[in-house]
């Protein structure tokens, strides 16, 4: 029991702390080459779409406004067996730069970008959904780093705002600028593992077909795009806009879906498990592979101080009774639509950790079906 407790306590540190603190360091210790000429291939958005008939429109609206050559700037919606009048809207749209394929059954979200990227005309690809804002400039600045040949992708950063309109940043809890600030130095030390699902973009060339039922494209995709030997960047200035999860059960789904997703990526690609194939297997297993064991690793650390037999374990075991109450506390609160306060964090790290539970058994009873719907 001892050993129990100082494994799980030594990973859990070096999961949420230890890592992120050697990514920070790493890359302070890196210097990026300065920024070549201004570049400005021709770009293809490509966006999966399943019953969006109320966002669709807006959002074809945002890309066309994009200040970037028009010329040089298409887009493709592919409707995923779309059951309400997104495909009315999208035809009624009509601009000479807009393709849509309409799939009369629901596939899934890999198939659909598939299908998407088989049309695409663009020298990059720009993956996006429906719900999602640019930023005026996000594409242009997306593209910029694709002036250096080693790099094969980028991905911008999400801002979570007030509501599906743009306006004003909220502030959305050390989580995730914790989670921001980690992908910006492994992009800055080689290349971010995944990539945002609302804003990124490869060279058209890499992409590879992605097997059927996958949830994360925006995981494998990029760690294709890697394992050839390309760089994935971070563009920070690169924006868009999302809304907050309206409850507390939203965001717990949509944690689900992500660490399900990771399972789930260890089915259809394996390889990625590899350290010989993936080239960031370091930084994949560290920062995704990780998190999917901490759970078990806190119940380690739970467990083991009651019959370690000795009083320093024994205090350290008590000591985590307020924690996990405060925590459930916390949880209570958010899942009636109160606001958490001062228990949001832990109630938060709980949550995700459940999550990764939750996740693992969403693919293990074969319950990922639907899960991209609600990205």
């Amino acid at each position: 029991m001892e050993a129990l407790f100082w494994i799980s306590l030594v990973f859990l540190f070096y999961t949420y702390l230890g890592y992120p603190l050697l990514m920070v360091l790493w890359a302070r210790l890196r210097r990026e080459p300065a920024e070549k000429e201004r570049v400005l291939p021709s770009v293809t958005v490509v966006i999966a779409v399943h019953n969006e008939q109320d966002r669709v429109r807006g959002r074809l609206e945002n890309i066309f406004s994009q200040r970037y050559p028009q010329q040089k700037l298409d887009v493709v919606v592919v409707s995923d067996g779309c059951t309400d009048g997104t495909v009315s809207v999208l035809r009624a749209f009509d601009h000479p730069r807009l393709t849509v394929i309409e799939l009369a059954a629901n596939q899934g979200k890999a198939v659909a970008l598939n299908h998407g990227v088989a049309a695409a005309t663009g020298e990059v690809i720009v993956f996006t959904d429906s719900r999602q804002r640019f930023d005026p400039d996000a594409i242009e600045l997306l593209v910029q780093p694709f002036a250096d040949s080693r790099v094969g992708g980028t991905t911008g950063e999400l801002v979570l705002c007030e509501s599906d309109k743009e306006g004003e940043p909220k502030g959305v809890g050390l989580y995730w600028r914790y989670e921001k600030a980690l992908r910006a130095a492994e992009s800055a030390v080689d290349s971010t593992v995944g990539a945002t699902g609302a804003i990124f973009a490869i060279r058209h060339r890499l992409f590879e077909p992605l097997p059927k039922g996958l949830i994360l494209d925006d995981v494998l995709t990029p760690l294709n795009v890697t394992a050839r030997g390309y760089r994935l960047k971070m563009v920070r200035n690169a924006i868009a806009f999302d809304y907050l999860s309206s409850s507390a059960k939203d965001e717990f789904h949509r944690k689900v879906r992500t660490l399900a997703g990771n399972v789930q990526l260890i089915q259809l690609a394996p390889w990625v498990m590899n350290p010989f194939r993936n080239r960031l297997f370091f930084q994949w297993f560290s920062h995704k592979i990780c998190r999917l064991i901490a759970p078990y690793a806190l119940l380690g650390l739970l467990i083991s101080p009651w019959f370690a037999g000795k009083p320093g374990y024994l205090i350290f075991g008590l000591l985590q009774l307020p924690g996990y109450a405060v925590a459930l506390l916390g949880i209570r609160i958010m899942m009636r639509g109160g606001n958490a306060g001062f228990t949001g964090v832990p109630a938060s790290f709980l949550m995700l950790n459940g999550a990764a539970v939750a996740g693992l058994l969403s693919v293990m009873f074969g319950r990922t079906g639907n899960l991209w719907k609600k990205s």
